[in-house]
């Protein structure tokens, strides 16, 4: 039986085959071999959104790319992504493999798969691209392209990598998401808040916080952004997955769970997105047919409604 993670807000399918095409016609000249992979990267990171729809169906992770439909889906799963990847690469002349990455937590029945280049020079790298998507389209610095030592592969440094996307125009408004996260920080850390209550400074700090958050093509990229940006600016939260199932609309959009001395909600729905709301608000959409697994999620709310309403 199909669970409900079935019914994500999925979005419209783009055929991204005609820009695949575009950016093989039109790679710059005279780059190195990790520039030319680099470069593939980051391309190809604005192009793709994560199909969640595997952890309702498994099937869609084992599908292959049927390249002679002439329709490449911007909805892809790793499995995907990293085949699509290595067919680039494959072309390119730049040897490479599909390896499973043993997380452990094996969460849709396959392993999850990532790149793995070997350059001329002996230099092995591991890239994963399907979790560098949320950074890549936001702007920031990737996290897991030629980052990590697994099993043994070697790293190149962010400085370095900072190096190659300044030389090929890579970042986006002339620097990184990151930077505009540190600089809004600090000027947020540093105001004074002493006639403010705790929950006020919180909401004023989310205030800042949905500023930086950019529109997004998947879902499922911006709301790890959203998650990416209350935990770099140091917000308690917890995240809940609501769902809205019916016969011509199946949904999923995050609602999140700030700790204040009262809780806090807010709800990210793509590009509508962070929408401050409250107990009663989810407990009458919860009425109109959206439901959540979560056994917390639906205690609190019964109690909050409870003790509001009294």
């Amino acid at each position: 039986m199909v669970n409900d993670m079935e019914y994500v807000n999925h979005g419209t399918d783009i055929n991204i085959a005609s820009d695949i095409r575009l950016l093989l016609t039109n790679i710059p000249e005279g780059l190195s071999e990790i520039e030319l992979i680099r470069w593939i990267y980051i391309k190809m990171g604005n192009l793709f959104s994560y199909d969640y729809r595997v952890a309702g169906d498994i099937n869609i992770g084992k599908r292959k790319v049927r390249y002679d439909d002439e329709y490449i889906s911007n909805y892809q799963t790793c499995a995907q992504i990293c085949e699509i990847l290595s067919g680039i690469f494959t072309y390119l002349g730049i040897e490479n493999k599909i390896i499973e990455m043993q997380t452990g937590l094996q969460k849709y029945e396959v392993e999850h798969v990532i790149n793995e280049i070997t350059l001329s020079s002996g230099e092995k790298y591991v890239l994963d691209l399907t979790v560098d998507l949320s950074l890549i389209q936001s702007g920031s610095m990737t996290n897991f392209f030629a980052s990590h030592e697994y099993n043994g592969h070697d790293t190149i440094s962010e400085s370095k990598l900072e190096a190659i996307d300044e030389k090929l125009h890579l970042i986006k408004n002339g620097e990184y998401m990151d930077k505009k996260i540190r600089d809004r920080k600090s000027i947020i850390n540093g105001l004074d808040y002493s006639n403010m209550t705790d929950d006020e400074i919180l909401k004023y700090k989310v205030e800042k916080i949905k500023e930086l958050v950019p529109n997004f093509t998947g879902y499922n990229e911006g709301k790890m952004f959203v998650q990416k940006l209350l935990k770099d600016f140091d917000i308690e939260h917890h995240e809940f997955n609501l769902i809205y199932k019916n016969d011509e609309s199946n949904k999923l959009i995050g609602c999140f769970l700030v700790y204040g001395d009262e809780n806090i909600w807010y709800l990210y729905a793509g590009n509508c997105g962070l929408i401050p709301t409250n107990a009663n608000n989810l407990r009458k959409m919860m009425d109109r047919g959206w439901s959540c697994k979560s056994y917390m999620f639906n205690n609190i709310i019964e109690e909050e409604t409870k003790e509001k309403n009294r």
